[in-house]
């Protein structure tokens, strides 16, 4: 995405975002924490508005920004969020407090795999952000508990340009290319989604489950 448009977006999500929140993300990227970029995080509160679900589903939480993020914009959801590494769990938990969100947060610790099979059903909107490579083996669960008409708006789906074929991936990560490309055909080829793929920050999928 060209500078330009991204220059605007900035602005757009510093108008939509408290600062405090924008920068826990920044604080968060600088000391590596994965968080989704400016202009990913702006199409998921864009999403998450017209939306207007009632309960997420949050599949990653790292150190919290992006549940505060939609639970800033959505005054009324109930939000569950799925963390495997017990550092970025507790981190989570004090930004939640911090923020005075812990009462409308639900969060489990493990592997996104196994805790979802406990989950209740009834999900409006689902924001898959973990493991890359385990996009392709979470959805068949993801679509289980999502409600018809929900949203499921999953980030890095081009994976630094190596999902798309624009840059060669190391060898290390063709796991994550190729689980990834796997991922993408089967959501777009499943008669009971809508789905569009974008370029937007590292590449984002959202599909409208019918």
């Amino acid at each position: 995405m060209n500078d330009y448009i991204l220059e605007l977006l900035k602005n757009n999500v510093s108008l939509t975002i408290p600062e405090e929140i924008l920068k826990l993300r920044d604080e968060d990227r600088k000391v590596g924490v994965p968080t989704i970029l400016t202009d990913g995080l702006n199409e998921l509160i864009l999403i998450a508005s017209i939306k207007q679900p009632k309960k997420i589903l949050e599949l990653g939480t790292a150190t919290g920004c992006s549940a505060i993020a939609l639970l800033n914009a959505l005054p009324d959801a109930e939000l569950h969020t799925i963390e495997s590494r017990e550092n970025s769990f507790n981190k989570a938990k004090e930004n939640f407090e911090r923020f005075g969100y812990s009462k409308r947060v639900r969060q489990y610790l493990g592997d996104a795999e196994d805790v979802i099979d406990d989950l209740p059903c009834g999900f409006d909107m689902v924001f898959l952000d973990c493991n890359k490579s385990k996009y392709k083996d979470l959805l068949g669960k993801i679509k289980k508990i999502m409600n018809s008409g929900g949203v499921l708006f999953a980030d890095n789906v081009l994976f630094r340009g190596y999902v798309s074929g624009e840059v060669k991936p190391p060898h290390r990560f063709n796991t994550i290319k190729n689980n990834m490309r796997t991922f993408l055909d089967m959501i777009t080829s499943d008669p009971d989604f809508i789905t569009t793929i974008s370029d937007i920050g590292d590449g984002i999928s959202i599909s409208y489950k019918k």
